[in-house]
Order: C-alpha cells, then structure tokens, then sequence
C-alpha cells in the first residue's frame, strides 16, 4: 500500500481533560463528521491525536490532520491563517486553529512516565509554529513530533507560535514579541526538570527574567540551547523590505530595522545574552546554501523565493562565536528555509541535533537540580578592599553624597563613575565609601579589582574567586573570569559591588581574542563582558578617562565628576598631615593654592615636610619650591611612599600624570603633540583658534583636543572658546617632555605657531592681540638657536612692539622694536624690507617717547633706505615719508614739516587714491600742521573732510576716526567755537574710554583738550582738576619727562594763574621749562613758549618799587 502525503494539520483546544483519550477522540471525529458536507465524508480523513494541554490542567489539546483535503468548515481558515473556528462538541465549544499560538505539547508521554526534560521550539520571523518544522519529501515528516517521539519519548516538546508574518499588520517589535513569549512561558506547567530549547527567537527578555520568580526557575532551568541559522546579529532584508515597501507606512517597518544587518539593537542585546549563558550549552548549525531572494510574481501578483541567490544569514551573525569548548558549531547542507526540516531521521543535521539532545538529557537533570537546591553553606559576605579605612580622611563630602544616592536602591544595578585628574583622589573617595556601604549595609559584599592593566583585572578575579572558595579557584587552568563571572550573575548569591579602580584603558575592556598579545584571554569575549548587569550587583569606576562613562557604564549620567579640592579641604588635608608647630594658615593657604588643590600634591608636600621637620617648615617649603621650575619638578618628582595607592602605582604628582600622557602617546599621538603644545604656552586662556588653525579640519582639531579633554588634563573655558591647563599638569608635561629629549623641538613649534598667529597691531586686530599677548610673552622666554626660530622670534616681537606702541605701552615697545630690529639686522641682507618695518617701529616708539631727535634720525635712514630699494612712491616710502614730517613738527619745524607732509599728500593721494587709510592719515597730519601755524579756516576745512572720509572708510569708532574728531574739536576750540569744541571732545573722550581705555595716551589727550576748552570757556575749577588728573597719570603712566607730560603740566600752570594762585603757577611753569629745556631742547617751540610765558609771570609777580 503507497504511503500517504502528510496532509494540514489543525490544533483543537478547549477539549476537557476529565475524559479519557480515547472517549475524547471519538467525540472529536464525531463533532468534526457533524460539521462536514454530504459528499465529504467519503473524501476527508481526519486522523486525531490528544495531546496534555501545556497551560491548563483542565483542558486537553487534540492535533487533527486531514487527509484527502481540507474540510470546507475549516476552509476560512486556510484564506485567513490567523483565525480560528469554533465547533460544538456535544454541549462544549471547542476551538480549531492553524496558527498554533502560544505553546503546543507535540506527542504525550507515556502514562506515569515523568517528563525528563523540556523541549521547546520557537520559529523564526515569518515562519510557521508547526509547518516550518515539516520537511519536503513526500511524507511531509514534522520531525520535532515524528521523530523525536520515538528518539527522545519521555522529553515534554512543544512549540511556541506566535504572529510572525511580515506580510500581516502586526505592530510587535522585538520586545513586544519577548514579552508576549515570557507570558506565555509563565502559564505553563512547570517541572523542575532541564528545558532545551531547540531554537529562539526571543534573546532581548534575558535580561528582565530577573524581574519575576518564575522567570528566574526558567533561567535556571534552562540547560543547553540549539540554535538553527539564528540571526544574532541580523540578516539581509532587502528584499523583505521591497516586499513591504509597496504599502503605505508599513507597521512592520519598524521590526526590519530591528533586525536587519548589524542592527544595533541586536548588537546591544546579544553582549548580554552572551554573558547570560555562559555556562549553557550551546549548539548552533549555520546555512551551507545560499537562498533564492524573495521576488514578485507578476502574473499572480504574489511574492516567492524566485529572486538571485544570496546568504540569507551570515555564518557570523548565525555563529555566537563562543570558544569552541562553549559553543558547538556544525553546518547544514540546506540553506536557510530548508535548515531545519528533515525528510527522515538519517539526515545528517538530524542526527547531531538529536545526539546532542540526548546529551543534554542525560547530563541536565543534575546539574540543573544543583541550581535550585540552597547552598549548604554560605560564606557572610565582606570586603576584599586591600586598604585600612584612612582616619585622616577629609572633605569630599559632594562626592560621598552623590555615590549616596546612586548606591541606595538595593534592587536595581547601577554603575556610576569617579572621573578627574590624576592624583584628585578618586581611589580615596572609592575607598571611603565602600567603608561606609558596608557600615550602613552588612550583607553587601565589596570587590576591589585593579583594572589598570588585563593581567591585574585577571589576578584580582582570581583573588575573588579564592575569597569566595569557587570550586577550581586553585587551578591554574580554570577560566577563572567566567567562573567569577557566573557567581555574580547568581542572584542567590546576594547584594555585591564591585569597585573598578584605574580602569584608565578603556580600549582594553573592548579587546577579544586576536586583537593584541593578551595571553590571559583563550576566549573571544571582551573584558568588559566579565562586568555582568545582575540586578543584586553595581559597580563603582575610579577613571581618569571620561569615555569609560560610555564603554563601561551607562552614559554620561552616571558620571560624578571629582574636581580640585576648596581651600578650606586643602588647608585641612595638609594640616592634619603634618606634625603641629611648623605653619602659619597663611602659608599653608599660599602653598595648598602653588600645589593647584591637588590632593597627591599635597600629601606629597606634607610627607617631605614631615619628614624632615626638624628643619622643614610650610615657609621654608614654599621658598624652596618657588625657587625656580626645576625645583619645583625636584619636589614633586618624589615618591612618598604612600601606602593607600595601589602596588605598582606611583605617589608622585609628576609621574602620576606622565603613565597619562604615555597612555595617550600610544593610542592618540595627534593628541600628545597638542599637550605638548599647549604646555609651552601660557596656561591661561589659550585661545581656540590658535590651536585649531594647526590642524587640516576642524574633526581633525576636535580628535585631537577630546582625550584631553577626557583624560580632565585641560578646562574648557568660555563655551569652548578657550582652555586652560592645571599648572601642575603643564610642568608635569614639560618634564616629560624633557625626559623624552623633545622639549627643544616643541619651544621651536610654540615660536613658531604664536608668531604666525599673532597680527598686526592695528585697531581691528586688538581683541587678537590681547588673547595672544600671553602666550607670546611666554614663549620669548625661550632661547632658541636656529636662525628660523630667530627670525620667527624678530617677527614676533615687530607686532607685539606695534600693538603695545598704540596701547601706549612705550618701554615695552622700545625694547620689543629695538631686539627685532637687532635680529633681523644681524639675520638679514641690509637691503631686505623687514629690516625697514623694524627701524620705522623703533622710530615711530621714539617719537611717541617724545624723543625727537632719535625718532627723526631714524625716520631718515629708513626713508633713504626705502626710497633707495622701493622707490620714492611706494606706499611704505610714503608711510615713512609723513612719519619724518610728524616729527618735525613735534619738534615745532612747521614749515618743513608742511613742505613734507604736502609732498606726502599728493603722493599718496596719486599713488593710493584719496580713501586709502594712508592718504587720510597724510591729511590728517597736514590739517594739524595748517592748525598749529594759526590757518585755522584752511585747518578746519581740511579736517572736516577727513573726518567724513574716515568715518566712511574705517568706521565712526575707529581709533584714527577718533583722532580725527579731537584734531576737528581741537580747530574749533582755536577759533573760539567752545561750545561745538566742548560736545565734540566729550563726544571723542567717551569713545576713546571705550575703544583704548581710561588710562590710554590717547584717551589723556582728549581728556586734557577738554579741559583746554574748559579753560578757554573760564570754567577754572572743572579745567584744573581734569589737568590735575591728566598730568598725575601721564606721570604715572608715560614718565614724569615724556612730552605729553610737559604738555599737561604747562596747561596746569595756566588754568593756575587764571585764578590768580601766581605763586603756584610759577613754580610749576619753571620745572615744566627746565624739563623741557632738557628734553625738547632749548629752542623747541614748547620750550621758548615756557621760557617767555615765566619771564612774564615773574615780572607781574615783581612788588611795586622793587
């Protein structure tokens, strides 16, 4: 007789369990001939059989297969898979389906015959709970129920079915489905007996099973795990997506972007999978064939595998690469659709399946029981902190507080991280708390693990695991991290922390096998793995790097930054350490503020200071290290010996920060040679754009500057605008910087970098030149022998020398101009323009000195020089050109330097046009020369114009605007027009406060023509005590001899006499002349004005008849 195809098979529920089977079965066949139509009956052929109900003891589950076709009343059902049909049976309503939801029991055991193990199937996405586990052949052999009932009989095996389709408008996402299956699995009858699970969908609930009781049993039950083209890690879904793609706002969407390739989410949930069974029993078959895409028939308008070949599921993402000893790998002849049907139990994939099954039978019951049955003894928990609480513990109370609070919920995992600066006392804090947990928490057990390198992380688990007794703790060849791996995923074994300390490479967390030399590492998983999530268990991160919050916690929430201490902790931290006696409150506020607040430099200092305190005190201390930088390298280059940092680690503050800088040398040298940079410059305030202009792009700049960041070596300042570097960290990476032989090449890089980046000092540049100014300061400090370095140095000191010059700044900018100048003569051929600019600053400084003579002699030779290279009309020559004529008329030569500046003009007006700033400059000179000859209409013309054209050109606040509006006020005011003369320099005087500041050559000058026209106007009172003011800071500020001075004190002496106080006047008119005398020269207009003026005022002063 020919074997029969296997027809549809239908599940029945609802059918009472008080009957027996075989009164069940006939009342089954009986209610199903009810239902069929007069000519079925001679063509369907239902054959039944009872299976136990998996929920519920009250009920039985019947598996009806017909043969010869399906019946017309459950025809529905085979257009709409998805729902179920309700029939009568007798006066009871029972319920056919195809869908097979929920969990199905496959075949029953025999009568009395205990269940051994579980057995449960769960189908992949878009596959059937029962039909995709039906091979092809002509048999259609669903081998999970035909053969494993007859290889495996007393194993309970069931499958779970749930809403799979990807054409259908389900809405689940991998969670959704999860929960759904942890449900479902709650309602089943339980045994404690081993459950296999021959194939999961669902690995995102592992880490919530913690949650309830009976999801904890079933983790624990759980024994080995066969998985069949599983896709870990996503498949490809291309064609799925095209499939869908057609309907308008899919829900299954969401569900392909969960699992397709590389998916994210599946990369996050398999680490935690992977740490959760670790120590199951793992089978995992991958596709030996590729499978047909999915592709569109157009004449049925239906979707089928008719596409291009392609591997549906990588080996890869099919394969949890475990070690082979965990992780059993086999491949299957079949591709992807085909892995898991088989025809007959001699298919090859069959046969590993079903060994290994009843290996898992034979060997579970035990050990599975072993995971339910109390420990016989447990040892009461402790600390394995290797340090005695420190008595001398101070301040951090912040700190202590928020570990407080993120340690308090006894019923969740948390991880939190202490991250800060090297030596700021993380591991103090660390050491602190876990005194006070275990005070307010007995039962909590508290692990100290050394994560600076993966051997100590290594010997500090085997310690662990020899403090709790593990069994093969003592055995050189036990994989003691996984062994302490899965004491802390026990959540029997109670409440731990685990305190991570210098867990500074956060790259070695992230390493497996294969990527680097580590040989204490024989498996694939990072070390970051061994960190389990358990609900019972946190962990507490000490770091000096920032990233861990990211690779080893849960973000940059769980960070509790450590800053520097407050004085008020500082000044106690070194008070307490240090014997009684030996300071002042003062000298320990001067000293904990030279040791930047750094707890380890502190305790440093205290420890060299105890030590020899027969003749060391606080003072003596400072003095000593404020001697120079190598002192101060000196002292905090000493170990301590302290005996609260971990073996291996140093004490002292210098070689603290350079396993830092080592560190960051390796695995980012762009940001090495930044530190390096940085450390050159001044620590304050280093500007944004000096370092981003180093680097190609600014992502390039950013990865760069972020380690540093991470690693608290600098402070952001002004939104990122700015950083700034610990004084500490600075000469901690210029002595490692020394060490390593590369100081001299990074003072050439910082010379280099500054000059480039400092501008010229004109007005538009000051905000840059202020921000600069620091760090060029510092870096002229340094002696560099290359003649590049020199020249750079020269060019340096030129813009400094002009921004200082115009901030009034004059010693400065004599000596700046006077070494560039010196430089770039000795470095540089005579004829070469650089030589030029120096020697027109010098003079241009001079000038400003009111040291004429000087200024005029050197104006000339550089105009000699400039005509002679450049020629007569070149724009430098004509700058020179009106410079020399400004001398002269300091020196009261009008008409030549009339002569001059009108040559000058009409150069410059020829050559660069009217509105080129170095016309209106030449304008604005002769003006004032046309002023101070008394042609005052022609002045005020002349004035007038550029002023207009300055304020069109450079703007109404630009310095040289400014001058031209005081030159204007200052015409009116000679021509008797106080009141216009008196708005327009309160006007100046206001701006200039604003734009140069209050003490500015410049601002005096406004300030002392107000109080001119002040005068003018009779206003004595208001005009004295504005002179008063102008000549206290022009002494002050420009010298007690420079011309302005003079100026200022001639006009004193004026508003003086106009009030009668004669005596006064005289007194001070006769020191203004015999500085100018000696200043200015006997015949300087100023001096011969003075002269007359006090030969005058003493003849008045002459009594009657003397």
């Amino acid at each position: 007789m020919a074997s029969r195809k296997k027809g549809t098979v239908f599940r029945v529920t609802g059918l009472p369990a008080s009957l027996p089977d075989d009164e069940l079965n006939q009342a089954l066949k009986a209610a199903i001939n009810d239902n069929l139509e007069k000519d079925e009956p001679s063509k369907v052929t239902p054959n039944t059989a009872i299976v136990p109900s998996c929920n519920d003891n009250d009920e039985k589950v019947a598996l009806v297969e017909f043969h010869g076709g399906v019946p017309a009343f459950l025809s529905e059902l085979m257009v709409n898979p998805l729902g179920d049909c309700q029939v009568e049976m007798g006066d009871i309503d029972i319920n056919f389906d195809q869908h097979f939801f929920g969990f199905t029991q496959l075949y029953a055991l025999e009568p009395g015959s205990p269940a051994t193990a579980d057995i449960i199937a769960i189908t992949g996405l878009n596959g059937h709970a029962y039909g995709s586990w039906k091979g092809k052949g002509n048999l259609g052999r669903m081998w999970l129920r035909d053969f494993l009932s007859k290889d495996l009989p007393h194993c309970r095996t069931m499958i779970y079915g749930y809403n799979s389709k990807l054409s259908s408008h389900g809405i689940n996402t991998i969670m959704d489905y999860g929960r759904e299956f942890l449900e479902a699995i709650k309602r089943i009858r339980h045994t404690r007996e081993a459950r296999c699970i021959a194939r999961c969908l669902v690995k995102a609930v592992q880490t919530d099973e913690r949650d309830n009781a009976t999801i904890a049993a079933l983790y624990k039950a759980t024994y080995g795990i066969l998985f069949f083209g599983a896709l870990h890690k996503g498949l490809v879904i291309d064609d799925i997506q095209r499939m869908v793609a057609g309907k308008d706002q899919h829900p299954r969407i969401e569900l392909l972007e969960q699992i397709k390739l590389k998916s994210n989410l599946l990369l996050y949930q398999l680490t935690d999978f992977k740490n959760l069974i670790r120590d199951r029993k793992i089978v995992s078959f991958y596709e030996g064939q590729q499978t047909r895409r999915l592709q569109l028939n157009p004449k049925t308008n239906k979707w089928g595998r008719t596409g291009e070949y392609m591997t549906a599921v990588e080996s890869s993402s099919a394969l949890l690469e475990l070690p082979d000893s965990t992780e059993i790998k086999i491949p299957v002849d079949a591709d992807h659709s085909q892995i898991v049907k088989f025809d007959n139990r001699n298919a090859e994939a069959y046969k590993a399946a079903v060994g290994y099954l009843k290996e898992f039978e034979q060997d579970a019951r035990k050990i599975v029981l072993d995971r339910f049955s109390p420990a016989s003894r447990k040892k009461p928990p402790r600390s394995t902190v290797p340090f005695d609480r420190d008595t001398k513990f101070v301040g951090r109370q912040d700190a202590l507080a928020a570990l407080e609070l993120r340690f308090c919920q006894s019923n969740s995992h948390n991880r939190t991280v202490l991250v800060g600066l090297g030596g700021v006392g993380k591991s103090q804090i660390a050491i602190e708390f876990s005194y006070r947990l275990r005070v307010r928490d007995p039962q909590v057990w508290v692990f100290w693990v050394y994560a600076s390198t993966a051997e100590r992380f290594e010997q500090a688990y085997r310690s662990i695991a020899t403090e709790l007794e593990l069994p093969g703790a003592d055995d050189p060849k036990t994989d003691v991290l996984g062994l302490v791996l899965r004491w802390l995923s026990n959540i029997d074994n109670g409440r731990w922390l685990i305190i991570l300390d210098n867990a500074d490479d956060i790259d070695m967390f992230q390493q497996t096998q294969g990527e680097g030399s580590q040989k204490w590492n024989d498996t694939a998983f990072p070390l970051s793995s061994y960190i389990p999530l358990t609900i019972t268990g946190s962990v507490l991160l000490t770091t000096r790097d920032r990233r861990a919050a990211s690779w080893l916690s849960t973000g940059y929430t769980s960070v509790i930054l450590v800053n520097l201490m407050e004085l008020e902790e500082a000044d106690q931290l070194l008070r307490i350490n240090i014997p009684e006696g030996i300071s002042t409150s003062s000298d320990r506020a001067e000293l904990v503020k030279e040791l930047d607040y750094l707890p380890l430099a502190i305790t440093q200092a205290a420890s060299y200071i105890s030590a020899k305190a027969i003749r060391m005190s606080v003072s003596k201390y400072l003095m000593l290290y404020r001697q120079n930088e190598q002192s101060q390298t000196r002292l905090l280059d000493e170990e301590s010996g302290d005996l609260r940092r971990a073996p291996g680690v140093h004490n002292s503050v210098i070689r603290t920060w350079q396993i830092s800088f080592d560190q960051i040398k390796r695995s980012k040298p762009q940001a090495a040679e930044l530190l390096s940079l940085m450390a050159m410059l001044d620590r304050q305030g280093i500007p944004e754009f000096l370092l981003c202009a180093q680097y190609h792009t600014p992502l390039d700049f950013e990865d760069a500057l972020a380690p540093l960041d991470e690693f608290s070596l600098i402070t952001i300042k002004n939104g990122g605008k700015a950083f700034e570097m610990h004084r500490l960290v600075q000469l901690a990476t210029r002595q490692w910087l020394e060490r390593s032989g590369d100081s001299e090449r990074w003072r050439r890089e910082a010379i280099e970098v500054v000059a480039k980046a400092f501008p010229g000092g004109d007005y538009g540049n000051w905000k840059t030149c202020e921000a600069l100014s620091p760090h060029a300061i510092k870096v002229l400090k340094y002696e560099l022998e290359s003649n590049q370095s020199m020249l750079e140095r020269a060019s340096l000191l030129y813009n400094m020398a002009w921004y200082n010059w115009l901030q009034g700044r004059y010693e400065i900018a004599k000596a700046e101009s006077q070494e560039s100048l010196t430089t770039r003569q000795h470095l540089l051929q005579d004829d070469n323009t650089r030589i030029f600019e120096s020697i027109g600053m010098l003079a241009l400084v001079l000038d400003s000195q009111g040291k004429y003579d000087e200024a005029e002699a050197m104006h000339r030779e550089g105009l000699q020089l400039r005509t002679k290279v450049l020629g007569q009309k070149h724009p430098s020559t004509l700058m020179t050109m009106n410079n020399l004529a400004s001398v002269l008329y300091s020196q009261g030569k009008y008409n030549k330097a009339e002569a001059m500046l009108r040559e000058g003009f009409q150069l410059s007006t020829e050559v660069l046009g009217q509105k080129h700033p170095s016309t209106l400059k030449s304008m604005k000179n002769l003006a004032t020369a046309l002023h101070s000859q008394g042609k005052y209409n022609e002045g005020e013309a002349m004035h007038r114009e550029e002023l207009q054209l300055s304020t069109e050109v450079l703007g109404q606040k630009h310095p040289s605007t400014l001058m031209s509006m005081n030159n204007l006020a200052s015409v009116l005011n000679s021509q008797g027009k106080y009141d216009e003369a008196k708005a327009m320099h309160q006007r100046t005087l206001e701006e200039r406060k604003k734009v140069l500041g209050v003490e500015h050559k410049d601002t005096l000058t406004s300030m002392a023509n107000l109080a001119s026209t002040l005068y003018s106007q009779m206003q004595w009172k208001e005009a004295e005590d504005m002179e008063v003011r102008v000549m206290e800071t022009r002494q002050r500020v420009l010298g007690h001899e420079h011309p302005d001075t003079l100026i200022a004190m001639s006009n004193l002496a004026f508003t003086l006499k106009s009030q009668s106080r004669n005596n006064e006047a005289i007194s001070l008119m006769e020191i203004c002349f015999q500085l100018e005398e000696r200043v200015l020269g006997r015949h300087h207009p100023n001096t011969e004005t003075s002269l007359e003026t006090l030969n005058e005022w003493q003849m008045e002063n002459v009594e009657p008849g003397v």
